[in-house]
């Protein structure tokens, strides 16, 4: 259904009738206009100020579109939330205005938009955000997003959570007309529509004509030759989903307000999304340093003869509900707050470099996690016999066969093995179930989400069962749109949720690395340690199953690399299940990357009674004199099993899982060093600036109590093991000979030793 309101006979009534019905009141029209002219007030500000030198960094400027923000959240309540974008000084501005319950909270609301572009303390962001992050996140706003389109999954996520949470808040996420022709935009959309029977939000689009400088439709220059649509209206993709496809006129702020409160009302009686397209302009370029050659100065000049500001200004005057003195009044008191705020952001202090570091993570409680650590130590007492057994009797079953290191046990031999030792033998895809399953039962917040993860149970079979106990409000299948349930994940867990979004292939998730890095990553740092973002992206990666290059990629070196994120890398059920359940409670947002070939071909022990893992705590497998053996994963086994077989060559190498990659124990790994004199590294991923190469030099250069770096103790030179430089191949020999093998670590020690 599309609707054009710009014919509305509602916005077609006198202004002093609608007042007299009790539509407005006059207070309300008041705040509107002042909204407004702050928003102007303060755009204008920036203007002068980066023009003058004053401020730096990226600014894009939203002068004109005032009327949108503005009759936007005037539709919502304080229960209510938004999602904004690079540009997003008004969007902060009007839902500041909106929390804003005193004109001393209004003050301080500018005044902290202010000193944010200044990179001051005394920001909304503490200076981290700046202009395309501002935001004040902890009343109401999502947060501004630096990608275009980044923010809607966010906002769709949010929206699910608020859903499923059955508040009944209504999410507005804005974004601008270059943003529909992304895919975040038809993947957020859709998801918005079809999940649930419909989540509320309502998906606004200022449409000022131009995506940076391409025209959305038309151009009114003569020498623009490509525009990014055929369409002609934005709304009109509304009806592929579908939903309502409302357009309005984006420079009359109660006839946005109008469209806008329909479809709150809508969402919040459950009848889903709708997409609102504000026809709107921007006075600026793009950036300051758009010079606007792609529209013509006619254009500029017949859209500043409809300003929002004085277009309602006019019509406030003419009805008689405010005098002249009256609006010109309501300007000058806009003014001289922006004027306040920039004096308050120039008396403000900048951050001290000595908290550059500062909420990258959410810091962990060090008496929780020295307790968590003496846990584990006591369960390992009880734990480690049964694991010796179990490879023992693996060994002794293929006569340690270096082709087949991944540890499996018959059924009588499994029997055998639990009855002796208490522990029963399970492979990891049953450990990944059982994690999944007793977090869903301690907390309700925790759902799941992706592909085929509920009726299918997972590619793998980690999520089997669980729709069946959990139902499809807590298990929930999506489209094929890894950024929707990435940036999904982010928006639940950013209120109040606790996802596990599951992204089938590791390969996939390029895809959604904008959602991973840039919102869940990077949203508790840039918005100056305000939020949280506590999800869990479970995927598999790895070579085995003759997939080829993009199914069977190591890809863990990209999000090592990343700060904000936790990277978790188990290599036996008993790790998988700790790690999973502590991954999950973390505050912290997780990668979780399993194996492909581990879920059915790699068994191990596992307690009866349930058990957490602390993150960030490296575990020795075996114990040795001569050699370190570091290595995660798969190839955790695959460094057992030489170790076994260099035993009886009399060469005792110890074998060392970091399991989490980030944050990694260093001090574990390097203590092991600093026993053995030697290191070899074993990684499944690509050599060149990898999780390999940072462990070898963060262990050479690794200071010891005495003073001493950790390459004095070494008596060789460190070697990486990893996979070829070259593409996963899809034929077996090729796919064996690109990874490590058990032979190729054996060989190496012997040279080492």
């Amino acid at each position: 259904m599309l609707t054009d309101t710009s014919t509305d006979p509602l916005t077609q009534r006198s202004l002093s009738d609608r007042v007299s019905a009790g539509e407005f009141t006059r207070e309300e029209l008041a705040d509107y206009l002042r909204t407004m002219c702050e928003i102007r007030e303060f755009e204008d500000g920036l203007y002068n100020l980066y023009r003058a030198g004053q401020l730096k960094g990226a600014t894009h400027m939203s002068a004109g579109q005032e009327a949108v923000p503005t009759g936007a959240c005037a539709a919502i309540g304080r229960d209510d939330l938004i999602a904004s974008t690079h540009r997003g000084h008004g969007h902060c501005g009007a839902m500041g205005n909106l929390m804003a319950q005193s004109d001393a909270e209004r003050q301080a609301h500018w005044d902290a938009m202010m000193a944010e572009l200044f990179g001051k303390t005394t920001g909304y962001c503490r200076g981290r955000g700046g202009s395309m992050h501002i935001a004040d996140v902890e009343k109401g706003n999502l947060g501004a997003t630096g990608i275009v389109a980044g923010n809607l999954p966010v906002a769709t996520g949010a929206a699910l959570a608020e859903h499923l949470k059955g508040s009944k808040s209504v999410v507005l996420c804005f974004f601008g007309d270059g943003a529909t022709n992304t895919g975040a935009f038809h993947e957020s959309l859709n998801m918005g529509a079809s999940l649930l029977d419909g989540l509320p939000v309502v998906y606004i689009c200022e449409n000022n004509l131009y995506g940076m400088s391409v025209p959305f439709h038309d151009s009114s220059v003569a020498d623009c030759s490509h525009v990014a649509s055929k369409i002609e209206h934005v709304a009109d993709r509304a009806a592929a989903y579908p939903m309502p496809g409302v357009i309005v006129d984006g420079q009359d702020v109660l006839a946005v307000k109008a469209a806008v409160t329909d479809a709150v009302e809508r969402a919040r009686r459950g009848e889903g999304p709708t997409l609102v397209e504000c026809k709107t302009y921007r006075y600026y370029g793009h950036s300051l340093s758009d010079a606007r050659a792609y529209r013509s100065r006619e254009e500029e000049r017949s859209w500043r003869e409809r300003d929002p500001i004085e277009i309602f200004a006019r019509r406030l005057a003419d009805s008689g509900i405010f005098t002249p003195e009256e609006i010109a009044g309501i300007k000058s008191t806009a003014k001289a707050s922006i004027d306040q705020s920039i004096r308050f952001a120039l008396e403000s202090p900048l951050p001290d470099a000595s908290e550059l570091h500062d909420n990258v993570f959410v810091p962990a409680d060090p008496i929780a996690a020295r307790a968590e650590v003496e846990a584990e130590r006591r369960l390992q007492d009880q734990f480690r016999p049964a694991q010796s057994a179990f490879y023992e009797k693996f060994y002794e079953s293929t006569g340690l066969d270096p082709r087949n290191p991944l540890p499996r046990l018959s059924k009588v031999d499994s029997d055998a093995l639990a009855a002796s030792h208490g522990f029963r033998i399970a492979p990891m895809v049953d450990a990944l179930q059982e994690a999944h399953r007793e977090e869903m039962l301690r907390d309700e917040a925790v759902i799941v989400m992706g592909e085929d993860i509920g009726i299918y149970g997972g590619a793998y079979g980690a999520t089997r069962g669980l729709i069946q106990q959990f139902g499809p409000r807590r298990v929930i299948d999506t489209a094929i749109s890894e950024a929707a349930v990435v940036g999904a994940a982010c928006g639940a867990a950013m209120r109040g949720l606790k996802p596990i979004a599951e992204i089938m292939y590791i390969d996939f998730i390029t895809i959604a690395s904008n959602q991973l890095v840039h919102n869940i990553a990077y949203n508790r740092y840039q918005f100056g340690g305000k939020i949280k973002v506590p999800c869990v992206i479970r995927t598999e990666g790895g070579v085995g199953r003759s997939f080829a290059a993009t199914h069977s990629e190591s890809l863990e070196s990209w999000f090592v690399h990343i700060p904000g994120l936790y990277v978790v890398m188990p290599s036996t059920p008993f790790d998988a299940k700790g790690l999973l359940k502590s991954s999950i409670r973390d505050e912290n947002p997780v990668l979780f990357i399993e194996h492909k070939e581990m879920y059915s071909k790699v068994q191990g022990p596992l307690p009866t009674e349930e058990y957490t893992l602390p993150l960030g705590v490296a575990d020795i497998k075996r114990t040795g004199k001569h050699v370190t053996l570091v290595a995660y994963s798969r190839m955790v086994h695959f460094a057992l099993a030489a170790a076994a077989i260099l035993a009886r060559e009399g060469i005792e190498a110890e074998v060392v899982d970091p399991r989490t990659l980030c944050p990694l124990d260093l001090d574990t790994i390097a203590g092991s060093v600093r026993k053995t004199g030697r290191l070899v590294m074993i990684q499944e991923c690509y050599p060149y600036a990898s999780v390999g190469e940072s462990i070898i030099r963060r262990v050479m250069e690794h200071r010891f109590e005495n003073g001493r770096l950790g390459f004095t103790y070494l008596d060789g030179p460190p070697t990486l093991l990893a996979a070829a430089h070259t593409p996963i191949p899809m034929s077996t020999p090729l796919e064996e000979a690109a990874v490590p093998t058990v032979e190729g670590v054996v060989d190496t020690c012997r040279r080492l030793c």
